[in-house]
């Protein structure tokens, strides 16, 4: 037993509730968001929460030191900048050495009964026969309609269907577990209750509580992130959710009855001190990827110190893009086609923030970040779709259906034979983008209340981007998606800022908006006149093939035709080598980067690795376009508009620090962890992917549901090519205003202080970093190979 004071309730209710707040959401496949994994360590430093996360879950996000010895010996990581990173505590000549001298570590660690049980007795295989019966449980419990059977009681909660189907299933006892049966029959019928009675009987040593129950969660971490997913929905609703809470209780039962099967395991839940191999110190690990961050960040910032290209007085066109990285590239080659057209930065849903119903009756999507919750409700008009789309459509429910059910299984192909495979692969082929032929959304609000509320919208649309003058003849609001056959993380690869859907709908509600004379009359009144010459366009990017596709255009007055004739030119244009330049990246030959190559590549059933989506992110860029236009940034860089004389009072800065900056740390984070711990915060390889209850996957036919990100959307299958670097937050603007910013987001400046990302300020030619104590001048780069970013 251990020695020490028992917990109060309060002690394990706190402990239990600190845990809980703590674990990331993962979204469902639906609508696959990106999300920083180490959310709920935010609130210390990047480098404390390595040593946790190296107790509670065995290893820190961290590369390894020969890792960074080979990123240092290519150059990739400059003396100078590990000399800047060293400060104050190390020189660079000590960092080098400690990365090749490790030294013998102790670490407290704490173990579950179910480690216990893994060390006493090998072999037994409880681990896996436990993550199996909890995962069949949740599967069941939340299955999103994959499956024809549901439990019986689903509808009662986890932690209730957990007890009335344990008390008929005698898999534990057949294992070894005696008595189990009885057991579950006696537990509290309230989770909450059976949580706190639980862990008494466990009695963890309670200076280490939190780990405990974290190194439980941590065990099931796939389904303990779904469970924090849906009570994370429903907080941002003002409810709650009890799953992950009953999740835990479930959890903790299975440690008791391992107990109490083997009483011999009680002293392994004490705070025991395990000696580790030689290995070097986090401390010193942190250093080398700050200083690997700092390298990169010295080279990006050269090019933003030249000055600034000559502006049109008034473009031709003004074309708004997504901030999302895979937009650089196609602007870049916009504005080279066509140097009277502007491009800007914005997030993709355009402010509109839109619960939004599908008019094929098969739901709602939320069509926003996953920051926000829809501020109101749109739907498709019209009819659905023309008749040769519908039968595509219907082909490709069914090919839905048979992915997902049991007769996609080898066996059910094996007995039909070699040529059903024809028939599966028509199903799938020839499938359109979900936004192709999609009638106009409409907003479903009416009346004066309804017009303010419009106005509010377009007019938070226009400061928010800084465009609130030298309109163009054509504005073009172009969101995001695409479009992959048999791919379960298809939205993954669609708009963050769209809730992980294409941006279709978004677009197409603001462009009407700012189209309608009665709130173009509001906006004007509000400082914010659009000329009566200006039309406003809506549009998408297709990620997969670089194609642009204009809606709506059979409502453009006569007198703009040419006009979209025109852009629509330079747009074709722009597509051509902005696929050359993103095929390239995959690895394709220049004869595979043709359009009809890619439509295939795109429909192609067997393709487990249509495009990179955000590889390569690692910095955000908040500035004017003419700061970066001409650059090359290879598509690593989120960038958005701003002009911070246009914000005197810091309103739109501090809306910027709030929404993108912590969106795109988010998206950055994930790819982060997904790169230098795949087996904890990937989600494996996609080949040997099998959806569970429409939610996510398994990487085989069992085991947790596998977290973030698959191996094929950071691997080309010889070595990795997202590299693991935090954000650089790159903000145009002086820096006291910066730092007054800052300091009315406390939460926002607490991801600066911490490491969890950097912020550079390019203020009068100059790019300063931020640190707690101020900004201090970032030195010239002394790299002399070419540069990442060179134009």
């Amino acid at each position: 037993m251990n020695e020490q004071a028992p917990q109060t309730d309060l002690e394990l209710s706190a402990s239990v509730a600190r845990v809980l707040a703590q674990l990331p959401p993962l979204f469902p496949l639906s609508h696959f968001v990106a999300v920083n994994p180490f959310m709920g360590f935010t609130d210390q430093s990047f480098e404390a929460a390595a040593e946790r996360l190296h107790t509670v879950r065995g290893r820190a996000p961290l590369l390894s030191a020969a890792d960074y010895q080979r990123l240092f010996d290519t150059g990739e990581i400059e003396l100078q900048a590990l000399e800047r990173a060293a400060a104050p505590d190390y020189s660079a000549a000590q960092l080098r050495q400690a990365l090749r001298t490790p030294v013998e570590q102790t670490r407290n660690v704490v173990l579950t009964a179910l480690d216990a049980v893994e060390m006493e007795l090998e072999g037994r295989g409880y681990r896996q026969l436990v993550v199996e019966e909890i995962s069949k449980l949740c599967a069941t419990c939340f299955d999103e309609n994959q499956t024809t059977w549901r439990s019986p009681w689903a509808k009662s909660g986890l932690y209730r269907a957990f007890v009335e189907g344990a008390v008929h299933d005698a898999t534990l006892e057949l294992n070894g577990v005696s008595g189990f049966r009885a057991f579950v029959a006696q537990l509290p019928t309230d989770a909450n209750a059976a949580v706190t009675e639980l862990l008494r009987e466990l009695a963890p040593a309670s200076e280490r509580l939190d780990d405990f129950v974290h190194g439980q969660l941590s065990s099931v971490s796939g389904w303990a992130s779904y469970c924090r997913y849906l009570g994370r929905e429903q907080e941002l609703r003002g409810g709650n959710h009890p799953a992950l809470l009953e999740l835990l209780a479930v959890r903790l039962a299975y440690d008791v009855a391992l107990l109490r099967a083997y009483p011999s395991l009680r002293p392994w839940l004490s705070a025991a001190r395990r000696r580790e191999e030689s290995e070097v110190p986090l401390a010193v690990l942190c250093r080398w990827q700050a200083a690997y961050e700092m390298s990169w960040q010295q080279t990006l910032a050269s090019k933003l110190r030249r000055a600034d290209a000559v502006p049109v007085s008034r473009p031709d066109v003004q074309a708004v893009f997504c901030i999302d990285v895979r937009s650089e590239p196609l602007r870049r080659h916009l504005e080279a086609a066509s140097p009277a057209l502007h491009t800007l930065g914005f997030a993709g849903f355009f402010g509109f923030a839109v619960e939004h119903r599908r008019a094929d009756g098969s739901g709602t999507d939320a069509r926003c970040p996953a920051l926000l919750v829809p501020a109101c409700e749109s739907a498709d008009g019209g009819q659905l779709v023309h008749e040769p789309r519908r039968a595509q459509r219907e082909r490709a429910s069914t090919w839905k259906a048979i992915q997902n059910a049991a007769a996609s299984c080898f066996s059910f192909v094996e007995t039909l034979g070699v040529s059903s495979a024809a028939g599966l692969w028509s199903l799938a082929e020839h499938t359109p983008p979900a936004w192709q032929d999609r009638p106009s959304p409409r907003l479903l609000e009416d009346g004066a209340s309804s017009l303010s509320a419009l106005v509010d919208r377009a007019a938070g649309m226009l400061r928010n981007m800084s465009l609130t003058q030298g309109f163009g003849r054509l504005l073009l609001l172009c969101g995001h998606g695409s479009h992959s056959a048999n791919n379960p993380y298809a939205s993954a690869l669609d708009c963050g800022a769209c809730g992980g859907h294409a941006g279709d709908v978004n677009a197409r509600l603001a462009a009407q908006a700012l189209n309608r004379a009665d709130v173009r009359a509001q906006l004007a009144q509000r400082g914010l006149p659009i000329p009566s010459d200006t039309w406003v366009l809506a549009g998408l990017h297709d990620t997969m093939t670089d194609e642009v596709e204009l809606f709506d255009l059979e409502q453009v007055p006569e007198s703009h035709w040419q006009d979209v004739a025109a852009l629509q030119s330079k747009l074709r244009i722009a597509s051509a080598p902005t696929r050359q330049e993103r095929s390239a990246r995959l690895g394709l030959a220049p004869a595979q980067a043709t359009l009809t190559s890619l439509r295939r590549r795109a429909q192609h059933v067997g393709e487990t690795r249509p495009e990179w989506g955000l590889a390569g992110n690692a910095a955000l860029i908040v500035a004017r376009r003419s700061l970066t236009r001409g650059l090359s940034l290879e598509g690593r860089c989120f960038l958005h508009e701003y002009r911070h004389e246009e914000d005197p009072d810091s309103s739109v800065l501090s809306l910027l620090l709030a929404a993108p900056v912590v969106v795109a740390s988010w998206i950055n984070l994930q790819y982060y962890a997904a790169r230098v711990d795949p087996e904890r915060y990937g989600s494996g390889n996609k080949v040997l992917h099998n959806v569970v209850g429409g939610i996510g996957v398994f990487e085989g036919n069992g085991g947790d549901l596998r977290v973030g990100l698959p191996l094929q959307s950071l691997h080309d299958g010889q070595r990795f090519v997202h590299e693991p670097r935090r954000l650089s937050v790159f903000i145009e603007a002086p820096r006291e205003k910066l730092r007054l910013a800052l300091a009315g987001l406390p939460d926002v400046q607490r991801l600066f202080d911490g490491g969890w990302l950097h912020l550079l300020a390019v203020d009068g030619g100059r790019v300063y970093t931020y640190a707690q104590d101020g900004f201090r001048e970032l030195p010239p780069a002394l790299r002399t190979r070419p540069s990442v970013c060179e134009p």
